[in-house]
């Protein structure tokens, strides 16, 4: 693809943010996607599992996803006690086999719950091994400090022969929310596979293969709430959680505070949220300021993984200097609330004419 260079314009984009070292409070309202305001009376059935070791890794998804939506206040929740009290065992263990969606609903289900969650594990992976591995062995001087080349690299005096232990899991799901009365699929969602592992040397790991698995399913039911329930979370955001950069670069981004425009693009980067913000829906988006329509947007789910390098979008400078204005901002939004939560403003510094 070529390289667009507009050689002819020497504009630069100053930065007006506000400084990173300023903190702002924020709420988030975390809205399913899904019509749950008509939905009081929910019943959550025992997850699926896809065999006997992945039935702990169910029940720990499943005992997440109940206690957070009861402690929710938003629905009264029936669980597989509840369900055990008014239900033969065939229609509960009907209810479990989540493979088939149009696995067809008992009759009285009706009768106990506007909604039933269905859940199950998908993929259920566990790895426990060891490997032989060469540790550099360092040269040291009398006071116990490491030597070091003329180049400043570390001597390496020799190499140990250790055994490197490994235990790792991985972990998928997926849910849905049905309508008790009709059979409809109200929400679906899936997780796709979250991988856990530790490793050590010399010896195993504290954290067995089982101990990941469950740690993951237990994330697998909060992103299941997360979906199904509404939430108001209360964030504290650092201004530098927003920002305008060029590139990535060992370890941080190369803020600008004026851009050469011989670069094709800026990157606009959401970083470092707490982890309140975990598994919930943003969205960045530029307009010109104080205009009521976006240029480009950009809607993603943030996860604990992105951390320092964050969500990245890429914004072409052709498209800010064709949009006919000099001053824009930059927005952070949780998606499903309209007032942003971060802003950032900046402009165009064009050339004086002679």
């Amino acid at each position: 693809m070529t390289r667009i260079r507009w050689v002819w314009l020497t504009a630069t984009v100053t930065l007006l943010a506000v400084g990173c070292s300023e903190r702002r409070r924020a709420e988030i309202i975390q809205h399913p996607r899904w019509e749950y305001q008509d939905y009081h009376h929910i019943a959550v059935v025992p997850f699926h599992a896809p065999r006997r070791e992945a039935a702990t890794a169910a029940r720990q998804a499943e005992d997440m996803l109940v206690d957070q939506l009861a402690g929710s206040g938003t629905f009264t929740v029936l669980t597989r006690s509840d369900l055990a009290a008014v239900m033969s065992e065939q229609d509960l263990s009907r209810l479990a086999d989540v493979a088939d969606p149009s696995t067809a609903l008992p009759e009285g289900m009706l009768k106990i719950a506007q909604a039933i969650v269905v859940g199950a594990i998908t993929d259920f992976e566990l790895t426990d091994d060891r490997k032989a591995v060469r540790i550099p062995r360092y040269a040291v001087d009398r006071q116990g400090r490491i030597i070091r080349d003329r180049r400043g690299r570390a001597v390496i005096a020799g190499y140990d022969e250790l055994l490197e232990f490994r235990h790792a899991a991985r972990v998928a799901g997926n849910v849905r929310v049905i309508d008790a009365a009709t059979g409809r699929v109200l929400l679906s969602h899936s997780v796709p596979g979250i991988e856990n592992q530790r490793s050590r040397h010399g010896s195993p790991p504290r954290e067995s293969a089982l101990d990941l698995a469950l740690q993951a399913a237990r994330e697998i039911g909060t992103d299941f709430y997360r979906k199904i329930a509404p939430q108001r979370v209360a964030v504290k955001l650092s201004g530098d959680c927003l920002l305008l950069a060029s590139e990535y670069y060992e370890g941080d981004y190369e803020k600008l505070k004026k851009v050469p425009v011989t670069l094709d693009q800026v990157l606009l980067v959401t970083r470092d949220l707490p982890s309140s913000c975990d598994r919930n829906d943003f969205r960045m988006a530029i307009s010109a300021k104080d205009g009521r329509g976006y240029l480009i947007e950009h809607e993603f789910t943030w996860s604990p993984s992105l951390g320092r390098r964050g969500e990245v979008l890429p914004v072409p400078l052709p498209l800010l200097k064709e949009a006919g204005a000099e001053e824009f901002t930059a927005k952070l939004f949780a998606v499903g609330n309209e007032r942003p939560i971060i802003e950032r403003n900046f402009k165009l510094d064009l050339p004086k004419r002679r």
